[in-house]
């Protein structure tokens, strides 16, 4: 039985390739305490030492030079083969499944979903709605064929998909739609309403801002649920809240700092899928003329 495992051999390239161990940990959505630990077990498993540490820098060892590219095919190997056993579940099931960020407008997401159904009419498709890092994991994990997220594992095919505005808003009851002008700084003193990271591995906080008090939820429908009760501020997508501002059910915040701010979602897959006819159709789908579709 090996003494080593793939997964700790893919931590052992990926801290080559990304040029360290904090680097190593966020390509893999990781911890860097988890890549370290990982390094260890290999090394203690050899009985020798794979990097040598100069400064900040991780240096590879004699021994580590040797093994690398053989780590390179190990790993490769093993992601092409699960992978090919999805991609081959694929051809004869017309079986597919998809990760998309709650940031991707929805009524997007069923216009897709028509199209190709229309195409592969025996097609069973799953759609993990995620948030934040999950949508990468469950791509490294080689649970759906397709992926839309703002950021993606190193080793996918990524596609530039959609620009997503942000906008600050609240309830017209709320006291910040009282202010006539405000800073990023003075919202910090007020509850803001935020999306958890669904992942697992790695969770972070992205989009909070350092307010003293959060309420986090697990959708934009819920954040913008939660908005409408007046029970904070949030930054939440135009897609979802044009009707709201236009009727006057929330309202825009005066930001001296501006009340947009951008995020790029990117649909990406596995090398493998780059000729499988139905993870083309979704990607074409998916990233075709969605930013004119949203204006």
């Amino acid at each position: 039985m090996s003494r080593v495992s793939i997964e700790q051999w893919r931590m052992f390239v990926a801290v080559v390739d990304e040029g360290g161990f904090a680097q190593a940990g966020e390509a893999l959505f990781k911890t860097q305490s988890t890549i370290s630990h990982g390094i260890r077990r290999i090394e203690k498993s050899l009985g020798k030492e794979l990097f040598e540490l100069q400064g900040r820098k991780a240096l590879l060892t004699p021994l580590g030079a040797a093994l690398l590219p053989q780590a390179r095919k190990l790993v490769s190997q093993s992601v092409a083969l699960e992978q090919r056993a999805l991609s081959h579940s694929t051809a004869v099931q017309q079986e597919a499944a998809i990760a998309v960020d709650t940031l991707y407008p929805e009524s997007l997401r069923h216009r897709v979903v028509r199209r190709c159904q229309q195409k592969f009419p025996a097609l069973n498709l799953r759609i993990y709605e995620t948030s934040l890092s999950r949508a990468a994991e469950l791509l490294e994990e080689g649970k759906v064929n397709l992926a839309i997220a703002s950021k993606l594992p190193r080793m996918t095919i990524s596609h530039f998909c959609v620009r997503i505005e942000l906008v600050a808003v609240c309830s017209p009851a709320h006291q910040l739609a009282m202010k006539d002008r405000l800073s990023i700084e003075s919202l910090a003193s007020y509850r803001q309403l935020v999306i958890l990271d669904s992942g697992i591995r790695n969770q972070t906080d992205s989009g909070w801002l350092g307010s003293v008090q959060r309420l986090s939820v697990d959708s934009v429908h819920a954040q913008v649920n939660a908005c409408r009760a007046g029970l904070g501020f949030a930054w939440l997508p135009y897609w979802a809240i044009s009707e709201d501002l236009k009727c006057g059910r929330l309202r825009a915040l005066p930001l001296i700092d501006g009340q947009v701010r951008e995020v790029s979602l990117f649909a990406g897959y596995h090398p493998d899928f780059i000729e499988d006819p139905i993870v083309n159709c979704l990607r074409d789908r998916l990233c075709r003329n969605s930013d004119e579709e949203l204006r």
